[in-house]
């Protein structure tokens, strides 16, 4: 039987930071990104996660995620700080400090910070490892203006 040596480690390539990790510049405004600041930091591409991803997004005063649907995972949604708006499903609900909604697969959801100061949030995917596994259908694609 052999011993394993534990080591204690200051950088690992499964540890990821907020202010490590860059904000995603390809998220547009006309795509339902309204002047969030998004961060990617547990994905398939940075530590190799197969089934779920987690992140942290700054919403600003007025900033928002237009609604939408992810037809291949369930998303959770904490606030750390602020207060706004969670869409989920068909109902508006009021979100602030230490609340949580979760978004069941295919759920239409959106967010709105409608605080004076911005908004902290983490949020997570099960069930896809990015976006891309996620899926990503805006409500205005689904709904077509008549």
């Amino acid at each position: 039987m052999s011993e394993t040596t534990i080591r204690r480690v200051s950088d690992h390539p499964m540890k990821k930071s907020f202010d490590a990790t860059p904000s995603d510049a390809a998220l547009r405004s006309e795509d339902g990104w309204v002047d969030m600041d998004v961060r990617w930091l547990l994905t398939r591409e940075t530590v190799g996660a197969e089934h779920s991803v987690f992140g942290i997004t700054v919403f600003p005063p007025g900033s928002k995620h237009d609604i939408h649907r992810h037809p291949n995972a369930e998303e959770f949604e904490y606030l750390v700080s602020g207060h706004g708006i969670a869409r989920v499903g068909e109902a508006d609900v009021e979100v602030g400090p230490g609340e949580v909604v979760f978004v069941p697969k295919n759920d239409y959801h959106g967010f709105e910070n409608t605080g004076d100061g911005p908004v902290f949030m983490i949020w997570g995917y099960a069930g896809a490892a990015s976006l891309e596994e996620a899926g990503y259908v805006r409500y205005v694609d689904d709904h077509p203006a008549a």
